[in-house]
């Protein structure tokens, strides 16, 4: 096979979406990266029309949708807000239901601009064949093209979901 001067492979150049995968934890419980929205700049609205912003259109939101299901006999725990983290450029945020809890506590544990419905996790247990779902918000400063969901348990990641940020998803 002869190679033509001048032409180079193609290049597929695209992000990693991982929107639609699972991951079974140890106890069997199933996590879900269901849906992901991001937005650049602007604000959240939460619970009881609580806003916050953004600050600058440098600063992206990251909102993961998570579907946690129960695939045991037995009532099992739900992950926590902090037992995820979102990678970007080397660093690593906190979700604002933790960064933010001292604001957001007392409030309707919602989420209604630019998404909506409840927050991650909607409850702290579920029962056998039961889920509970929810969104996490991140905000991160330049964020490239896309950014890593981890979920980490015991100080380890167990697992990462890629997630492109501002294309249509």
């Amino acid at each position: 096979m002869t190679a033509l001067s001048g032409c180079s492979a193609l290049s597929t150049d695209s992000v990693a979406d991982d929107t639609g995968e699972s991951y079974t934890t140890e106890t069997e419980l199933e996590v879900t990266l269901e849906a992901a929205e991001t937005q650049s700049g602007g604000s959240a609205v939460f619970g009881n029309g609580t806003e916050i912003a953004g600050g600058s259109d440098s600063i992206t939101f990251v909102f993961p949708r998570l579907v946690v299901t129960n695939t045991t006999d037995e009532p099992l725990s739900v992950p926590r807000a902090d037992d995820f983290t979102l990678r970007s450029n080397g660093t690593r945020q906190q979700p604002y239901q933790v960064e933010f809890d001292g604001v957001l506590s007392g409030i309707e544990p919602t989420i209604s601009e630019p998404v909506s419905g409840p927050l991650f996790p909607s409850t702290n247990e579920i029962g056998p064949e039961e889920e509970a779902e929810g969104w996490l918000v991140f905000t991160v400063p330049d964020a490239g093209r896309s950014v890593v969901l981890e979920l980490r348990l015991e100080d380890d990641v167990q697992k990462d979901w890629s997630i492109p940020v501002g294309t249509d998803q």
